[in-house]
């Protein structure tokens, strides 16, 4: 049965049950990858380039045993999340995806901070602040599990669970609230800056992440997308905290 075939069949009852398995998906996936990340990396030091890349590769660990728990919970295969090898025309899709994240990303700072909101810092910027080693690790890590693994979940079991009973542009929006609720912890943590605002550009991005998925067809092109992202992101940081900007 196809995505549309499932959709006829989705009244508001299926729509209610298809937001409560996402959230419930996202979350689980957040919190298994929490749990075991605490796990593994408690016998080292916080606050290290260590502590920080193994915490990362465990809690993304976590996720994807999520992922695979769904896949096999659902009945779906990888092609399901129209997972394909890139071509290249989805490589300048990436490309064209990255220069709109960072231009967004600077609208929608410059806006929120119009209206008296500044935007608050990653938990990990804050630990970064006294050891900026921590996040070299992130850099290579970042395009090799964070994006893969999140975009496996977001926007590949989540968004597909939603597109069931919705069109595609609710199933983005609902799908980028859900990816942005998860970071919600991470920005808590933070240094300054206002958690709302935080949330809000986390949204503008996943819902940018939701949007290349929809308009590529391949779940590679937001997950190299948001892993280049975030590398990029840490590699400007490490940058400007240790004078080489």
């Amino acid at each position: 049965m196809s995505v549309t075939d499932e959709r006829s069949h989705e009244g508001s009852g299926g729509r209610g049950s298809a937001v409560a398995e996402a959230t419930g998906i996202g979350v689980v996936g957040f919190v298994v990858g929490l749990v075991l990340a605490t796990l593994v990396a408690a016998p080292l030091t916080q606050g290290t380039a260590a502590y920080a890349s193994v915490s990362l590769v465990a809690q993304y660990a976590g996720g994807l045993a999520v992922v695979a728990f769904c896949l096999s919970e659902f009945g779906w295969s990888l092609s399901r999340l129209r997972l394909r090898v890139p071509t290249a025309r989805d490589l300048l899709v990436v490309v064209g995806g990255l220069l709109v994240l960072f231009g967004t990303l600077e609208l929608t700072t410059s806006v929120l901070e119009l209206l008296g909101q500044s935007v608050g810092e990653h938990s990990i910027s804050r630990t970064a602040e006294s050891n900026p080693a921590v996040l070299l690790p992130l850099i290579p890590l970042s395009i090799l599990v964070t994006g893969p693994v999140e975009e496996l979940l977001y926007r590949g079991v989540v968004h597909t669970r939603l597109a069931a009973a919705f069109d595609t542009a609710p199933t983005v929006l609902v799908a980028s609230v859900v990816f942005a609720a998860v970071h919600l912890p991470a920005y808590y943590l933070g240094a300054g800056g206002s958690v709302a605002a935080s949330l809000i550009v986390v949204f503008v991005l996943g819902a940018i992440l939701g949007a290349l998925y929809e308009y590529s067809g391949n779940l590679v092109v937001p997950a190299v997308a948001h892993g280049v992202y975030n590398a990029i992101t840490f590699a400007v940081s490490y940058l400007e905290i240790t004078g080489g900007l």
